[in-house]
């Protein structure tokens, strides 16, 4: 596990949103709404205000997202935008904002396991377009390469629900405790 004090939790939220701009077309109401994003983040993280935070990381993403241009997803230029601009910084925003809790008062701890397989999913679901179309151009050589980012989208969001539907059926294991019989 790794553990982050709270000071480090607002250093990271600054540095993900100075990501975000960037990368994005740097205009007056971008800056505004990833500032006021970051406030309100930055407020829920320090009152420990879950849903403030969470308000506040919907706001940055909305923001980032109608900021940053990404015409097609199958060019490794725009998969990189995608991924630095978009995927990482929201994903490590979004962890944040729910690490914010009332009743907590310790540093936040990060567990290896599901942080590997969020980012392994993540990074399937955002390559899964890209390499569709490289199988089909290798089957079908007079297919068109360049499709339209609502065929992109959809190849995405099949492999997103794929992922979804093979992380799910996963059992959790139930922890054995001290002095527990077997079958209890």
């Amino acid at each position: 596990m790794i553990a982050f004090p709270r000071w480090m939790r607002n250093v990271m939220v600054i540095a993900l949103v100075i990501d975000m701009l960037v990368f994005s077309r740097a205009t007056t109401l971008t800056v505004m709404g990833m500032v006021i994003g970051t406030a309100v983040v930055l407020i829920g993280l320090t009152y420990a205000y879950r849903i403030a935070s969470f308000l506040g990381m919907l706001v940055i993403a909305t923001v980032a997202g109608a900021s940053v241009e990404i015409p097609t997803l199958t060019e490794l230029s725009s998969l990189l935008t995608a991924m630095l601009a978009l995927l990482l910084p929201i994903f490590a925003l979004a962890w944040l904002a729910l690490t914010a809790e009332e009743s907590e008062r310790r540093d936040v701890t990060l567990m290896r396991r599901p942080l590997a397989i969020a980012i392994t999913f993540s990074i399937v679901a955002l390559w899964s377009a890209p390499l569709t179309i490289l199988v089909m151009s290798l089957f079908i050589p007079t297919i068109s390469v360049r499709l339209s980012v609502i065929t992109e989208a959809a190849i995405m969001l099949v492999a997103a629900i794929i992922g979804v539907v093979i992380l799910t059926r996963k059992n959790p294991t139930a922890r054995k405790t001290a002095g527990e019989e077997p079958g209890e």
